[in-house]
């Protein structure tokens, strides 16, 4: 994985980057929606067919997929780019299971810096139905900070997830697309179901409608807790794993074609 000379590798880890984010974005974005739902629901009474059948009436399920395909760009980059750039400076324990994973952690911290405001206002246009621009415009007038709501436990969940998802794919090392195709949705499915607590968390608070007042994590979780116990941390995850499986599978198959045509 990523394995090519320092100038042609930059430019095949962007081309390639840009490529993975934007099919596994657009393929992805309907059961993300329907993972915000699931999640922000006050009660666990939502049923996943009744939820889905809802917003697929409303034409909902594309909804605030603007953010996610600019993010898709930028965060991907970073993220195989931040991976190449440790795993190239960590010496001799560029190899080991040690590296890999330490890659992959301090690549998804970098990449909690870029989702979590686009996050938020994916968030927003999902659960709110408003035009992506117009939140946006108002966010950035009434109170620019808030793109940052919850960063805090994103930086938690980014770094979780890439280091479980990259690190464990760099570490089998996979060749061929049946093998690239396997390991990654396995590696994807893992990191998905041990981030998936702060995720919900996440959702809840760039989700609140509270604007001019703060949302504390501490609160959320107690909440949540109450709700429905450890479970209610996972209200969703059925779905949503199926669809970490494929998004992080399509992400690396497309990445490698890519790369390996470059």
């Amino acid at each position: 994985m990523m394995e090519e000379s320092s100038s042609t590798g930059t430019i095949a880890t962007i081309v390639a980057s840009t490529g993975a984010g934007c099919v596994s974005t657009v393929v992805g974005h309907p059961l993300d929606t329907l993972k915000v739902h699931l999640q922000t629901q006050t009660k666990n009474s939502g049923a996943t067919l009744t939820t889905a059948r809802h917003l697929l009436q409303q034409k909902a399920l594309f909804r605030g997929i603007a953010p996610p395909l600019v993010n898709a760009i930028i965060m991907n980059t970073v993220m195989f780019s931040v991976f190449r750039g440790v795993k190239d400076n960590v010496g001799g324990e560029s190899e080991s299971f040690a590296g890999s994973m330490t890659a992959g952690l301090i690549s998804g911290l970098a990449t909690a810096c870029i989702s979590t405001p686009t996050d938020y206002i994916k968030i927003q246009a999902q659960l709110r139905g408003t035009a992506t621009l117009h939140l946006v415009r108002t966010t950035l007038r009434q109170r620019p900070t808030i793109l940052f709501r919850g960063h805090g436990v994103n930086l938690c969940r980014e770094g979780l997830f890439t280091m479980v998802y990259l690190g464990l794919y760099d570490t089998v090392r996979p060749q061929g697309f049946v093998q690239v195709a396997a390991t990654s949705s396995i590696t994807g499915a893992l990191a998905w179901i041990a981030s998936y607590p702060f995720d919900t968390v996440k959702s809840i608070l760039q989700g609140s409608l509270q604007v001019q007042h703060r949302v504390s994590v501490a609160d959320t979780v107690l909440t949540l807790f109450r709700s429905g116990g450890v479970s209610a941390f996972y209200r969703g995850c059925l779905s949503s794993t199926g669809r970490a499986m494929l998004v992080t599978s399509l992400r690396m198959i497309t990445y490698e074609a890519i790369a390996d045509s470059l």
